[in-house]
């Protein structure tokens, strides 16, 4: 049966602001005093009316006038039985009514009304008929109409004056009825522990966000772009000058806001890095990153994806923190795939279009499905925060900005090309943009990468392929070593397949893989295994060398 005694509160909704509390039954059970929760014999949970998780959470139950069973005789008739004893203390806790709301100054208050008081109140100052009121029922059908008609101010100044003439003089448990006029006439009534403790961790969260509000309003995100600059080419190798300029757009949009209605362009062909950067800027800035494939994107009402649905993955991957989300880096990959000469095209200008508005910071329903009848729960996300970041190779625009070669026959030539700087025409011209989008947008172009670049990259990225490699074959307890000729012949495989850096993993793992079965299955038998050029074209083609035996 347990220890302990209590009652399971109703928790009813009057308004966006003002809740109440009435009894539905007394029930035995224990009481964990540490965590402030009641469990009654059935194992049914509860937290304390007035607690943080009641008011602010969607638990429709809790428990109040918590009491040791060896306590109820104080107040019921002596010599009973248990059951009676907790029946009679049922009906008494029934003839009070609890409420929380916020007045509006955003103070929060607490009211207990004894119900009867609440039915002559109402009967008086109203126009209910002596014949139409059951006394068994007459609470029950119509509490939150009594409450709220008191609570929300339908009775005016005079009337309530006029109530609290009366039943000062007239009712035993007036004290109740005064506080809840009391604050009506903007006085607040008692409070009890727990709603004190209830107002002061809502006044702590809401000073809290008060601070953090005014910080970011006063401060601005100052982005040290050395720092940052200098961690994202430990991995990002050979394109030093368009990172510190992304990062440096990045900083001045942080210090205003204008600047955040405009997106940034990256170009440049594939595999020379362009989601790998605004990745590692994202992970150093410590804000979500979200990757949007643009050709699965359509116009709304056509088969594709809708950014609202793009909104909502992000949303969840957020943790559905909606001021995270709010706050992410949004790539739009293979933004070039939506050029198009037809106006009409709403799969490629008609994209472009319903991109500008999210550019410059809009608002959208964020929902799983735009395209069903019933689309399911909608968050409103706001996108004037987000940092969004456009790529693609534009390789039509790009083809047409080369440089003929002018040098003459002592000069040296370079694998790596050069190009005049595109215009925002060329981009309109060759690559089929609309001059609304480029008008929107600053472009920056990463490097090229010729066969030395993609050799950098293996041997320099702190997160390259070959030392993927090397922290998977220690791990066998084997060293993994390779001849200045693998790295090269790695990186003209990758410069001949047009992949740049993206396809180094590929082509390490084809170059390792024998090696890494023959010392996995043998282990212990092996201290190194040595790669060569011929192994990029050979696999089976390298050096194992054994362990020293210990005499």
């Amino acid at each position: 049966m347990g220890n302990y005694i209590a009652t399971v509160m109703d928790r009813h909704y009057l308004g966006d602001t003002l809740l109440a509390f009435s009894c539905s039954y007394a029930v035995t059970g224990t009481y964990d005093e540490e965590k402030d929760v009641f469990t009654d014999r059935n194992g049914n949970h509860y937290y304390r009316m007035g607690s943080y998780e009641t008011l602010n959470g969607k638990v429709p139950h809790a428990f109040f006038n918590l009491m040791k069973l060896t306590e109820l005789e104080e107040y019921v008739d002596n010599n009973i039985s248990i059951n009676t004893a907790i029946k009679q203390y049922e009906e008494l806790c029934k003839e009070r009514i609890h409420f929380v709301g916020l007045t509006e100054d955003a103070e929060t208050f607490y009211t207990v009304l004894n119900t009867n008081i609440l039915y002559q109140l109402s009967h008086n100052f109203t126009n209910y008929e002596d014949d139409k009121y059951d006394e068994e029922s007459s609470f029950n059908e119509d509490i939150d109409d009594i409450i709220a008609s008191i609570v929300e101010g339908k009775f005016s100044l005079e009337q309530l004056k006029s109530m609290k003439e009366q039943f000062t003089s007239n009712c035993e448990s007036i004290e109740s009825v005064v506080d809840a006029i009391k604050e009506q006439l903007r006085t607040l009534g008692e409070e009890d522990d727990d709603i004190k403790i209830y107002r002061e961790k809502k006044k702590a969260v809401e000073s809290q966000k008060k601070k953090e509000k005014t910080a970011k309003e006063e401060k601005p995100n100052y982005i040290n772009i050395d720092d940052l600059f200098n961690k994202v080419t430990k991995t990002l190798i050979a394109q030093d000058e368009p990172a510190r300029r992304v990062i440096t757009e990045i900083a001045r949009k942080e210090l205003d806001d204008r600047k955040k209605r405009e997106g940034i362009l990256l170009t440049g062909p594939t595999g020379v890095g362009k989601t790998e950067l605004m990745k590692l800027i994202a992970k150093y800035l410590d804000r979500p990153f979200h990757k949007i494939n643009s050709t699965k994107l359509t116009s709304p009402g056509y088969v594709g994806k809708d950014v609202e649905e793009e909104l909502w993955e992000l949303y969840v991957k957020c943790g559905k923190n909606k001021q995270k989300a709010e706050r992410a880096i949004i790539f739009f990959d293979e933004i070039d795939k939506k050029g198009s000469r037809r106006k009409d095209d709403v799969a490629g200008r008609g994209v472009l279009n319903v991109l500008l508005p999210f550019i410059e910071g809009s608002t959208y329903d964020a929902c799983a499905d735009m395209k069903t009848v019933n689309p399911g729960k909608k968050v409103k996300i706001d996108t004037k925060n987000m940092i969004v970041i456009l790529g693609g190779a534009y390789t039509d625009v790009y083809k047409n900005l080369l440089e003929k070669n002018v040098a003459g026959f002592n000069a040296e030539k370079s694998s790596k090309p050069k190009y005049r700087p595109a215009t925002t025409k060329d981009f309109i011209d060759n690559g089929m943009m609309t001059d609304e989008f480029m008008g929107r947008v600053t472009v920056i172009k990463l490097n090229d990468l010729d066969v030395d670049d993609i050799k950098r990259v293996l041997l320099e990225s702190d997160e390259s392929a070959i030392k993927i490699q090397e922290e998977i074959f220690k791990k066998l307890g084997v060293k993994l070593t390779f001849t200045d000729g693998f790295a090269t012949e790695v990186a003209k495989r990758a410069e001949k397949k047009k992949t740049g850096a993206r396809g180094l993993n590929g082509i390490i793992d084809e170059a390792t893989w024998k090696a890494f079965a023959d010392v996995h299955t043998h282990r212990g038998e092996y201290e190194e295994v040595i790669l060569d050029e011929n192994t990029v074209e050979d696999a089976s083609n390298y050096q194992l060398v054994k362990k020293k035996q210990n005499l």
